[in-house]
């Protein structure tokens, strides 16, 4: 159902009181407060950010090469049976 225009596009001061409480909060600027930069201590270095796709892509990437390494070995031994050494 569609709501009705309550305000004609005449004075659209109130729309902001309009939204929603939650709506709100999520499109408000941040306090300064909130935004000010943390003092980090010497002894607290940051950790790299390492998104857990890297290390999922890296585990497939080390699961690719062991299935190739397996591989290579199967065929180096079924060479060895049919060259009848």
């Amino acid at each position: 159902m569609v709501t009705r225009n309550q305000h004609d596009g005449a004075n659209s001061n109130g729309w902001w009181d309009d939204l929603p409480p939650t709506v709100k909060k999520r499109v408000q600027r941040p306090s300064p407060e909130a935004t000010a930069p943390q003092q980090l201590n010497a002894s607290d270095e940051p950790t790299p950010y390492r998104p857990r796709v890297v290390y999922d892509l890296t585990r497939l990437a080390i699961l690719f090469l062991a299935v190739a390494l397996a591989n290579l070995l199967f065929l180096l031994i079924a060479l060895s049976f049919l060259s009848g050494h």
